[in-house]
């Protein structure tokens, strides 16, 4: 068993309104391997992780949803236009869906923010026909019972291929780890942030929850030096990198900001395994996270190895454009799941 450890300090990253900014401070400079939404920045994390080159090249055809657990999402965001789908609010018991944190529209829009559209940012999953199903499981803190219900409710529903996860604790927490099995019993891809707080352990990098659960793809970040960014957790059940830092992402109220942090990262590595998924639905999550993995750019040095490294979208979609996908079955199995009252949490 992992040794459980406790984080009483919340990291919060300061956040930049980019509405007021003129279009020419922030466009991609006009290069044409880019989609030409003005607020892409300096694009970085696009040629560094790959997207450069998938964004036009994925099926548009089949559809694929992603399950963004989080803090809601503002569903009249332009540039989300016609990429969301149905999700539920848990805190409030609604399907009516508002988000008055934020943070779960600055994850979603890193997924699936309308690309080439001329407006606002392009998301990982660029061309694909790729939709959010939003649910609330929180605001500042995440109640407990929500997070277990939106895992089983994101699970039981066939439509839903990835269930995104960018928030977390120190504490282990058998219902969620339960939820979570299930889920992957179902056949689900789980992607979870890895953690905020690699620059404040001195030396120890405690196990981040529910990224660290058996069967989670646990994403870190890398800075704009392509090195593991100093707030990212790196322990061994980090399994891929992605960009985290300085990334322009949309806010509630059609505004934008810079943000960094490993929510992010974990919506990138959402939005690429879903191009992969719209290329060929048939994949399974093994295979899935096989061709990231294969495919990752080794961060290794110093006899240090940050799980397999940089995640690299064109790679992977070339290896899987190259391979006659396998057929792989999944047995549900059905487990028994207790409910805990409350959990403070944080957003990653």
């Amino acid at each position: 068993m992992k040794a459980i450890k406790k984080l009483t300090s919340i990291l919060i990253s300061a956040t930049f309104i980019l509405s007021n900014l003129s279009t020419g401070l922030v466009y991609a400079a006009n290069n044409d391997k880019y989609p030409n939404d003005p607020y892409l920045g300096t694009s970085w994390q696009y040629a560094k992780a790959g997207i450069d080159k998938t964004w036009n090249a994925v099926d548009t055809e089949n559809e694929i949803v992603v399950a963004v657990l989080d803090t809601g999402l503002d569903v009249n965001l332009a540039d989300l236009e016609g990429r969301i789908t149905n999700g539920y609010d848990f805190i409030n018991d609604t399907s009516n869906m508002t988000d008055t944190q934020g943070h779960g529209t600055m994850v979603s829009s890193t997924i699936a923010a309308v690309a080439d559209n001329g407006i606002g940012i392009a998301g990982a999953a660029g061309l694909a026909n790729v939709k959010i199903a939003p649910y609330r499981i929180g605001d500042k803190s995440l109640n407990n019972n929500a997070i277990t219900a939106a895992i089983m409710d994101a699970a039981n529903r066939e439509d839903v291929r990835i269930i995104n996860l960018s928030v977390g604790s120190y504490e282990y927490n058998q219902s969620h780890a339960d939820a979570i099995a299930y889920a992957i019993s179902k056949g689900k891809i789980i992607i979870a942030a890895a953690g905020n707080h690699g620059a404040e352990q001195e030396g120890d990098d405690p196990y981040y929850y529910p990224a660290s659960y058996p069967g989670v793809i646990s994403v870190g970040s890398i800075g704009l030096n392509g090195k593991v960014a100093s707030f990212s957790q790196y322990n061994d059940e980090v399994d891929l990198y992605a960009p985290g830092e300085s990334l322009v992402v949309l806010q509630p109220n059609n505004s934008s900001g810079w943000q960094d942090g490993t929510s992010f990262s974990a919506g990138i590595v959402s939005g690429i395994s879903a191009t992969l998924l719209a290329q060929d639905p048939s994949l399974t999550p093994a295979e899935v996270e096989a061709l990231l993995r294969d495919t990752a750019q080794s961060l290794g040095e110093n006899g240090q190895v940050y799980g397999s490294g940089l995640v690299q979208a064109d790679k992977a979609l070339e290896a899987l454009k190259s391979q006659t996908p396998s057929t792989n079955t999944q047995e549900p199995t059905n487990l028994a799941m207790s409910l805990g009252s409350f959990l403070t949490m944080s957003f990653r």
